[in-house]
């Protein structure tokens, strides 16, 4: 177990509040992609896209910079930049599925889309199961909104921490 406790970290802000407003905004943002394809007529074809991959990416880094420069010293450790950036990412896939779950509730034309491009099925918008897809492609779209990134918010960690953590020495 010394493993586990050679490090002693200091956290210098506030990351759960940051975290979740950043969060927040980088799920408005997903959702507003989404719905400004959907009003001039040119939805989005796959509920995980590269855009949406790339807008994510960019604002965790973009997050992550400017939550540094807010904290005191500008000075954070990695272990708060992860706990920041995983936070960030874990917010915004919850609330960005949500949006598309809503998204795809109200538009038939997403969903089937969605379902169409993704599978081998050809469904229309008349099927009755139409609202389970919906909800599939939100679950899809969170984890995979999620895994990517917590890898873009390890890569801004190693990236923008400033600090080493004290290891401790333990006599034995």
């Amino acid at each position: 177990m010394g493993v586990f406790h050679r490090y002693k970290s200091e956290i210098h802000g506030n990351y759960r509040r940051a975290y979740l407003r950043c969060g927040g905004i980088a799920a408005l943002l997903l959702g507003a992609y989404i719905l400004v394809r959907l009003l001039i007529g040119n939805p989005v074809p796959t509920p995980t896209s590269l855009p949406l991959d790339g807008i994510l990416i960019v604002l965790v880094f973009l997050f992550m910079a400017y939550y540094r420069n807010s904290l005191p010293d500008k000075k954070i450790t990695l272990k708060e930049a992860l706990l920041f950036g995983i936070g960030t990412a874990a917010v915004a896939a919850l609330l960005f599925a949500l949006i598309l779950w809503i998204v795809g509730l109200s538009s038939a034309e997403q969903t089937v889309l969605f379902t169409n491009n993704m599978t081998s099925q050809d469904i229309t918008p008349q099927d009755p199961q139409l609202h389970y897809w919906a909800a599939w492609w939100a679950i899809v779209a969170g984890v995979e909104l999620l895994l990517l990134g917590s890898f873009a918010a390890f890569i801004a960690a190693i990236f923008f921490r400033n600090e080493k953590s004290e290891i401790k020495q333990h006599k034995q």
